[in-house]
């Protein structure tokens, strides 16, 4: 047994079909709006009208001159430091930030200079000259007051060194 077929008044059937035609017309007009590839660029347009200056605004009061900085040599925990003070420490410079900045390193400081990595070896130097053969120390001694310590050489001379000295 098949189902019956839907039965509709000439109105009914007309209020479909318009609002079929509706949705359609909806669906069309939506494709249009959707944009199509970029055409060609066209011609540059004539220069605007120079436009009306702004105001000018008055400049503010002139600020005051910066501290020049002060090169206090090696970083002491001791000291009290303020503004502008550069200190080194482990071979770089750190420049103090504000009065009474804190430990080192710390967010009281900025690292100006590091120390750099060390250099590759240069090249080996010319031997020296050669020393007084089979010249060498024979006895080494004290003299009689505890002043001087004698050293005889292997040749027989002798060199004093002072011990006490007044």
């Amino acid at each position: 047994m098949t189902p019956d077929k839907p039965t509709y008044s000439l109105v009914e059937a007309m209020s479909i079909c318009l609002a079929m035609c509706q949705r359609c017309l909806d669906e069309v007009r939506a494709l249009a709006l959707v944009p199509g590839p970029p055409g060609e660029a066209g011609p540059p347009g004539p220069a605007g009208e120079q436009g009306i200056p702004g105001e000018r605004g008055m400049p503010g009061p002139a600020g005051a001159d910066a501290r020049q900085w002060t090169h206090r040599r090696g970083h002491d925990a001791a000291t009290t430091y303020q503004q502008g003070d550069v200190v080194a420490q482990d071979g770089g410079s750190w420049l103090c930030l504000y009065d009474d900045p804190g430990a080192l390193p710390g967010p009281g400081w900025a690292q100006l200079t590091m120390r750099g990595h060390r250099g590759k070896p240069g090249d080996r130097g010319e031997r020296g000259p050669q020393g007084s053969e089979g010249r060498g120390i024979a006895d080494m001694y004290p003299d009689e007051n505890g002043d001087e310590l004698i050293v005889e050489l292997t040749d027989g001379t002798q060199r004093s060194i002072a011990l006490v000295t007044r």
